[in-house]
């Protein structure tokens, strides 16, 4: 009678604590919940600060400087040139019937000028800044994808830590009770009240909790300093620590599209910085084949020199000179460079564009896997949780039994033991269900629409 009692105060209880956390949650219904608002925080410090993502940042900014180099290439182009020669001997012209001895070579002679150039025609440098753009943009969207992995791994890495944290919670409030089952049976033999058996399995399941959670405390320890590293922050430094409520996934999980299947596919082939990435690199490849082809077609360049020359530097109207040119350069023969240099960058095209189909498809398939992987582990979250439930109530009445002397030790420490067991597969369950929506977000391309 009295373990019908137990089972129906229990029952009584949980109802009552289930029906208070629901009003609390209605009456916070609208603000978010508060390991969103840690993580959010969180990934923002990452990217302001990571090094990883400087290092993005720093190939986006060389782009761009290679783009700034392209366009500079249609600007006119001045440059200043100071020369000054001593020449001895060399070839001469004489005519003795005018007593003249002249040198083709001056003894000593300076030539100072200016020269404008700009160009008017060459098809190799609209396919160059063509090319830097798309390199640029190319950089661009590696570095998005990069910002969107990294708040994937923050997010995934702050829920670890808390997993392992609570894992320790969990493993020491077990630690204790065995501890005090270990004394408590202990004495019991001491005083030939029980068997040496039941006093070692007491001992070695206080042991086994011990060792459990040394390997909890360096998890939280290696999760903590992981977390640190991202953010490019002390390792020691202690996160805020948040609780994380059966009520608070699936208002997490209201930020996931209501689609499912090839629809979501579709959604992430059109988010994902990475096949835009790939997409600016394949236009790049080709503009670098145009450039290529363009070396076949004649260059046209406008050229003024503006300058001094003669025996010494004199500046005189007699040594100033202007000179205006009109230049036409074709390329007749680079030893077949110009030809290997189209098969380069179509090979380099050929190579980009299956990459891409290749990235598409892995695209998918990891869509495929992370709803999965989600719809897995929210199915388990209410098993998970009656588990709990379920060894929590058995463990409340063996512990009552074990005291009136109705159950022998041994059920008692299976019992402490599924318990034990129960809250560590609902803890890592419910985080591991908080992972694979970060997994989600990464793998569709984010939750903005």
């Amino acid at each position: 009678m009295s373990n019908v009692s137990t089972i129906v105060e229990f029952s009584r209880y949980a109802m009552a604590a289930i029906a208070s956390l629901a009003l609390a949650c209605a009456a916070r219904a609208d603000d978010p919940p508060e390991v969103e608002r840690v993580t959010d925080s969180l990934v923002a410090e990452a990217l302001e600060a990571n090094l990883g993502l400087d290092q993005a940042v720093a190939n986006v900014d060389q782009r761009l400087a290679v783009l700034d180099q392209a366009r500079a290439e249609y600007l006119p182009q001045i440059d200043m040139q100071l020369r000054y020669s001593e020449a001895n001997g060399g070839r001469t012209l004489e005519i003795p019937a005018l007593g003249l001895d002249f040198k083709f070579l001056r003894e000593r002679e300076q030539e100072s000028f200016v020269r404008l150039s700009q160009p008017i025609y060459d098809a190799r440098l609209g396919a160059q800044k063509r090319g830097a753009e798309n390199l640029y943009d190319a950089s661009r969207h590696g570095l998005e994808a990069y910002q969107l992995r990294l708040a994937r791994d923050v997010r995934q890495a702050y829920y670890r830590w808390l997993a392992a944290r609570e894992s320790i919670a969990v493993l020491e409030s077990t630690e204790k009770l065995a501890a005090e089952n270990a004394r408590v049976n202990d004495s019991l033999y001491r005083n030939g009240k029980v068997t040496r058996d039941l006093r070692l399995r007491a001992e070695a399941e206080h042991l086994e909790i011990t060792q459990q959670l040394l390997r909890a405390r360096a998890a939280e320890d290696l999760a903590r300093r992981y977390l640190n590293l991202l953010c490019n922050a002390p390792l020691a430094r202690e996160p805020e620590a948040v609780s994380v409520t059966a009520t608070d996934l699936p208002r997490l999980a209201l930020r996931m599209p209501a689609t499912r299947g090839e629809a979501l596919e579709e959604l992430a082939v059109g988010r994902r910085a990475e096949l835009r990435e790939l997409d600016s690199g394949i236009a790049a490849a080709s503009e670098s084949e145009n450039a290529a082809r363009a070396a076949f077609k004649p260059q046209l360049a406008f050229a003024v020199d503006a300058g001094t020359q003669g025996a010494e530097w004199d500046y005189s109207v007699e040594d100033s000179y202007v000179l205006a040119s009109l230049i036409v350069r074709f390329n007749l023969f680079k030893g077949g460079g110009d030809r290997a240099a189209i098969r380069e960058a179509k090979a380099r095209s050929a190579g980009l564009e299956a990459g891409r189909a290749l990235a598409e498809q892995q695209i998918r398939i990891e869509v495929q896997q992370a709803i999965t992987d989600l719809e897995v582990a929210e199915a388990s979250l209410e098993t998970a949780a009656r588990r709990t439930e379920a060894a929590e109530a058995a463990y409340t009445i063996v512990a009552k039994k074990r005291d009136l002397g109705q159950v022998s030790q041994a059920d008692y420490l299976d019992s402490q033991r599924a318990l034990t067991q129960a809250r560590l597969n609902e803890n890592v369950t419910r985080f591991e269900t908080l992972g694979a929506l970060a997994q989600v977000e990464y793998a569709i391309g984010g939750t903005e629409p």
